[in-house]
């Protein structure tokens, strides 16, 4: 089945991918001092 497949491939990525989802809104909100200074 192609769609277990590509649920296997989001459950890989899911990790790696929601950190930096979170520290982009996270900057977006203005939460890091660091990336309002650039």
């Amino acid at each position: 089945m192609k769609v277990s497949k590509v649920v296997k491939t989001a459950v890989k990525l899911a990790p790696i991918v929601i950190p930096i989802v979170k520290k982009v809104i996270a900057a977006k909100k203005g939460t890091y001092p660091y990336v309002n200074k650039k």
